[in-house]
């Protein structure tokens, strides 16, 4: 899938995964992108345009956890900015262990708005149809004993993914899902989470020493990962993002054929 004059949305897109994946789709040719965030992003959005002089970006300020924003969003502000949605990077979350909040936004709202995407995109409602990409992370992959929550979420996130990234709903729809997982990143989320991601609080004590071993790479390291996942994984696909180095997930389990 090429990128050049596409457009796209990215949520949680102010900071962080969000707003470097927002920098390396434009350094790629997209030419119209919106962030979807709960900060204000004025200054980002400046920056922003020395990436692509020639782009258009536009904010929305938008709680994804909340379906009537999100639908606002998505159906109008999108719609009239963008023309249609070529790309969406689901890249919201949050690093707690409250299950409603945590849950609400890494994985619910996540679904809610890849839902709202696949209707405008899908070509069978004469969209465009294009790239939907799922931000987990390694602990939607592995075990993280100490952030059982956040790691819930995102081995929902993963199984949401393999789920719509089918045949069947590609070839419905003209719409890929794929997932982009990062491993240690040096994000705000990352640096603040503190003792809000411990699943009990004498894990804490772990959890200081975990953070102080990370190697943590950059958000851009991730941001490249998001633009091979695009131009050219398949549905469903499942990409690492760790130490600056992008790897593949090999499909696991059986396949079910429809």
């Amino acid at each position: 899938m090429p990128l050049k004059n596409k457009t796209a949305v990215i949520t949680g897109g102010a900071s962080g995964i969000g707003f470097a994946t927002a920098e390396e789709l434009l350094k790629n040719g997209v030419s119209k992108i919106l962030l979807i965030d709960l900060n204000d992003s004025l200054a980002q959005k400046a920056q922003l345009l020395t990436c692509n002089r020639e782009a258009e970006i536009f904010y929305a300020q938008c709680d994804v956890s909340n379906k009537l924003q999100l639908e606002k969003t998505l159906r109008q502000d999108a719609v009239q900015w963008l023309g249609s949605i070529d790309i969406l990077v689901n890249s919201a979350g949050v690093l707690e262990g409250d299950p409603t909040h945590c849950i609400g936004v890494n994985l619910i709202g996540l679904i809610e708005c890849t839902f709202i995407a696949v209707d405008l995109m899908s070509k069978e409602n004469s969209g465009n149809g294009g790239a939907i990409v799922n931000i987990s992370s390694t602990a939607g992959l592995e075990a993280y004993p100490i952030a059982s929550v956040y790691t819930a979420s995102k081995f929902g996130v993963t199984g949401f993914t393999r789920s719509l990234g089918t045949d069947l709903m590609y070839n419905q729809t003209g719409v890929k899902v794929v997932a982009v997982c990062p491993g240690a990143t040096d994000t705000r989320m990352m640096r603040e989470s503190g003792n809000r991601m411990c699943t009990f609080p004498w894990m804490m004590p772990v959890a200081r020493e975990l953070l102080e071993k990370f190697n943590l790479q950059q958000p851009s390291a991730v941001g490249r990962c998001v633009v091979k996942a695009i131009t050219e994984g398949g549905p469903g696909s499942i990409w690492i993002a760790s130490d600056d180095k992008i790897i593949p997930v090999p499909p696991k389990g059986y396949k079910v054929t429809f």
